[in-house]
């Protein structure tokens, strides 16, 4: 007869593999547990087993030579779903046990286990004895392996602790490379247009320029100006994701002209690139939301696709409602590594392709993104195949009709 599955058994099994302890080598304190239950409850057999989700693995032992078992023949299951210890006179007249190898097989007539509760309230797995022969614990002995496992306990929940504590310094770690790559980012972002505008003002101010070149210098300099007042309002616009949230002003768009004007602003780039852009964005479809934050959120996921897309590529753009209002910006890119796609959202991330191949940006893009189409209660989905390219989907709220 299998034991009950605990309760809380996907929480159960996440506590036991915090404390990173299964397939350990045997370590003094928890042998020393075993070997003192055994002492003190006069039995050949003692073990601190720990119950994963389809194994029982003995931390330590003493009387066996086993280093684990089957979940489905395991006593101390039964424990572990009932959080509260056992004990079994006789398994041979128990039906819950009477079929079991352990008794069959390996003679095992006694059984008595204390669970190992942590704090959270989660059993993980028992202190537990055993013997060839029926019998019967006395008080004493019963609150000795109470009192043993609740020690086990302790160990296992500092084990926990500490495994915590070097994920958390791990993560501190990588989050502050990220902020040593985003800084570096953020200044050849801002270095490069500060000095293409300084180059064309010494050019300027020597007065040697025709009209027409002063015209086309100027073009530049405000090009390469408005772009670093892009990188501001998104850097301020990052700062404040955790903080307040996003102020939107919503009212009634067309999601088809928002997207048509954004990919008619990024033609010009996509086409200096030698990139075919094709909009698909006829038919009106109105949305909820606020659409300065939409085109902003429009307008890096069409940079994006421009940025990783090589000359001789094509992007295709296209709004649809046959389910609900969605935007699907397909192009024949690079692609995105599988590594990468669970952190495209993360803050300061950049892709390893993005490092590998030099390519520009500051890595808060898709965050941005990601907090407006959350904002306007929306989801994106992002798939990709590495030389194949990649489809972003945005899908937002009905408006009003």
């Amino acid at each position: 007869m299998k034991a009950p599955v605990p309760v809380d058994e996907p929480q159960r099994v996440a506590a036991l593999r915090e404390t990173a302890i299964l397939d350990t080598p045997p370590e003094a304190e928890f042998d020393d547990i075993a070997a003192l239950a055994s002492e003190i409850c006069g039995t050949p057999i003692a073990l601190v087993s720990l119950v994963d989700a389809d194994r029982q693995w003995f931390k330590a032992k003493v009387g066996t030579e086993l280093r684990q078992t089957c979940r489905d023949v395991a006593m101390c299951s039964y424990a572990v779903a009932d959080r509260a210890m056992i004990e079994v006179g006789d398994t041979a007249a128990d039906p819950r046990f009477s079929a079991n190898p352990l008794v069959t097989e390996h003679g095992v007539r006694f059984y008595a286990g204390a669970p190992l509760m942590m704090q959270d309230g989660h059993a993980i797995g028992t202190v537990c004895v055993m013997d060839h022969r029926p019998r019967e614990l006395t008080t004493d002995q019963r609150r000795a392996l109470r009192s043993l496992a609740r020690h086990a306990a302790a160990h296992l929940e500092l084990r926990r602790y500490a495994a915590r504590v070097v994920d958390a310094t791990d993560r501190l770690r990588e989050l502050d490379r990220l902020k040593d790559s985003f800084l570096d980012s953020v200044s050849h972002e801002l270095r490069t247009p500060l000095s293409l505008i300084r180059g064309y003002l010494e050019v300027l101010l020597d007065g040697d320029a025709d009209p027409d070149t002063a015209r086309r210098f100027l073009a530049v300099m405000q090009r390469n100006a408005d772009r670093m007042l892009r990188l501001i309002d998104d850097l301020l616009l990052v700062s404040r994701l955790h903080e307040d949230g996003l102020d939107l002003e919503h009212t009634a768009a067309d999601l088809s002209e928002l997207v048509f004007q954004v990919t008619a602003a990024s033609k010009p780039l996509a086409e200096h690139k030698g990139i075919t852009v094709v909009e698909h964005t006829g038919t009106p479809i109105t949305i909820s939301g606020d659409p300065q934050r939409l085109s902003q959120a429009f307008s890096h996921l069409m940079f994006n696709a421009i940025k990783f897309t090589r000359a001789g590529g094509r992007i295709a753009v296209a709004t649809s409602d046959d389910d609900e209002p969605t935007l699907t910006i397909m192009d024949t890119g690079i692609g995105i590594p599988p590594e990468d796609l669970p952190f495209l959202f993360d803050r300061f991330r950049r892709s390893s392709t993005s490092d590998l191949l030099a390519i520009q940006g500051s890595g808060i893009g898709l965050t941005i993104v990601k907090a407006i189409v959350d904002a306007h209660r929306g989801t994106i989905t992002i798939e990709s195949e590495p030389g194949e390219g990649t489809t972003v989907r945005v899908t937002l709220p009905w408006g009003l009709s």
